[in-house]
């Protein structure tokens, strides 16, 4: 199976800090891809240098076999990566429906027209419902997002997430905060809307990424230990010893 991402010997400083140190990383298309360690890993930072919100200090990292390391993150979105935060990044006072056609306006070439009007578009507004009937919140499209569940907002941000049509998706803490039934939901939600798509998520919750994931990356201090299968990882001595067996989950 061919790879979604690669990062070859990537590595992030801040003055004398090391963060990310020499990191190689493989993650096959189509697979779902967990990341765990401890707090002060470098899990967020990581997500940050492939998403382009951070530059690299040295290393390389490619997507789909080509390099991104050097662009910006509205480019690497375009050209199929896209991700979601800890902190729900939704438009709050435009509607559901809103938030979630503003997320498919550019890929399908809407771009910055002040003169083209998108009320009456057919293929926009056929995409926009299919979507909404994805992330299961059709019932609510003209609500004001900002008077959505927590749960509910996090869902629609994983809508604007798959919006634009990325295979490649990047999830920071999709369940953080959320109760049992509400995280059950959110990762029926995941499973399925990436069925045909390669999922690469931080998460703490160990019962959540013993659920979702194919595979799973450990991380400590800045270095993977580990990548595997979660039956083996669980089973890892030095992972047990770095992460699982310190951990209260």
């Amino acid at each position: 199976m061919s790879n979604a991402l690669q990062l070859k010997n990537v590595s992030k400083s801040f003055g004398e800090a090391k963060i990310i140190k020499n990191l190689n990383l493989d993650i096959k298309k189509n697979e779902r891809h967990a990341i765990i360690g401890p707090n002060g890993a470098g899990k967020s930072t990581l997500f940050h240098l492939i998403s382009g919100h951070y530059k690299l200090t040295s290393g390389k990292i490619e997507l789909n076999n080509k390099e991104i390391n050097n662009l910006e993150p509205h480019e690497i979105n375009r050209k199929g990566l896209a991700r979601s935060f800890q902190v729900t990044n939704i438009f709050p006072k435009m509607s559901v429906y809103e938030n979630i056609r503003c997320g498919i306006l550019w890929s399908m070439g809407f771009k910055y027209s002040i003169i083209r009007l998108v009320n009456g578009d057919k293929e926009l507004n056929n995409k926009t419902n299919s979507l909404l009937e994805e992330i299961n919140l059709k019932h609510c499209a003209h609500i004001p997002a900002g008077l959505l569940s927590y749960a509910d907002q996090r869902a629609l941000e994983i809508g604007i997430t798959i919006a634009g049509g990325a295979d490649t998706l990047m999830l920071d803490e999709p369940t953080a905060g959320m109760s049992n039934s509400e995280t059950e939901r959110a990762v029926n939600l995941i499973k399925q809307i990436s069925e045909k798509r390669t999922l690469v998520v931080v998460e703490h919750d160990m019962g959540v990424v013993f659920d979702l994931a194919d595979r799973i990356s450990v991380l400590v201090y800045g270095e993977i230990i580990a990548t595997d299968t979660p039956k083996n990882i669980r089973e890892n001595k030095a992972v047990q010893e770095a992460y699982l067996g310190t951990e209260d989950h």
